[in-house]
């Protein structure tokens, strides 16, 4: 459906002109860990889907209730065809088995995640380089932050399971809309990133059907750090670039958004929830090959980082 152009080749080309020395925890992995091919200007494209990535995250994380192996959260980002200002930042959930599992003879696993989208433009991680610092929610949003928002959305959930068992209505997509609508201008207080103690966009998403005939992505690249892992979609966000500005395009290729995973019975006795804070993370390898790319003479000609992005293409003539 989407394709990629070249106005997404200069994305990936784009990222070496705005980096620095940056910091590393290992806690989130890119194309350098799964061997993502190199297009004819030696840039990396991870093409899954109707999607083709030139830049990717990868993090791993453990929720019982849906996995007894880790799952993985990996964001990629593209750009679109048709538009001259506006990403695609995709978000996929890998898995070793179908998820959402029977807690009981009569209570159902429902599972569902919150993408804070609104938020992640304002995150950023411990470092001076946006391509490659990486970090966990203690260092995007602080361990007070993440404790408190972990607390509220437990007693929210059970909050609505609870009155959704007593009106006989359980619905996991409902259940997920309700506790994002409850969260999204009530943030902890010790959430300061969150001005005026609103996350801004959050988006729902139930991943209990997923695991009901989805077929897992295919592609010539795999984006998950598991093996034999599927790949499904599970949510899908723009980020529009209407000035062109350095700030826009750092926001769309290195944006932090926490995703929120749940899993919980529908009679509430069983309850597992995660927060990931991804983000994506250049390669190395396409950086060493940009030394020896058109990229190395824009930066000594001088021209303006904030059109590389959505006009590098004519510029250099891609």
């Amino acid at each position: 459906m989407l394709h990629i152009s070249s106005m997404s080749t200069s994305i990936s080309l784009a990222l070496v002109a705005i980096s620095m020395v940056g910091s590393s925890y290992a806690d989130i992995v890119g194309c350098d860990a799964v061997g993502c091919p190199l297009d004819k200007y030696n840039q990396t494209q991870c093409t899954f889907g109707n999607m083709t990535a030139r830049i990717i995250g990868i993090s791993t994380f453990n929720n019982s209730l849906l996995s007894p192996q880790p799952l993985t959260w990996t964001i990629g980002v593209q750009a679109l065809e048709d538009q001259q200002t506006t990403v695609e930042r995709d978000f996929f959930l890998g898995s070793a088995r179908p998820i959402g599992t029977r807690a009981s003879a009569s209570s159902q696993i429902q599972t569902c995640s919150l993408f804070f989208d609104g938020i992640s433009s304002k995150l950023r991680f411990p470092g001076t380089d946006p391509e490659y610092d990486q970090g966990t929610c203690n260092n995007a949003l602080t361990a007070a932050c993440v404790n408190d928002l972990r607390t509220q959305s437990e007693a929210e959930l059970r909050k609505l399971i609870s009155t959704e068992a007593r009106d006989n209505s359980s619905n996991t997509m409902s259940t997920c809309d309700r506790l994002g609508n409850a969260l999204r201008d009530n943030a902890p207080a010790s959430c300061a990133i969150a001005a005026n103690r609103a996350w801004g966009a959050i988006l729902s998403r139930s991943l209990t059907p997923l695991s009901n005939g989805t077929a897992p992505l295919q592609g010539d690249c795999h984006p998950t750090t598991g093996a034999n892992y599927d790949i499904i979609s599970v949510a899908a966000s723009l980020v529009n670039l209407p000035n062109r500005s350095t700030t826009e395009l750092r926001s769309a290729l290195f944006g932090i958004t926490p995703i929120m995973t749940l899993a919980f019975s529908d009679d509430g006795a069983q309850f597992e929830l995660d927060l990931t804070c991804l983000k994506t993370i250049g390669s190395k390898a396409t950086k060493a090959s940009e030394k020896e790319s058109k990229a190395s003479v824009l930066r000594s000609s001088g021209v303006a980082i904030l059109f590389l992005a959505i006009a590098l293409s004519s510029v250099v003539g891609l």
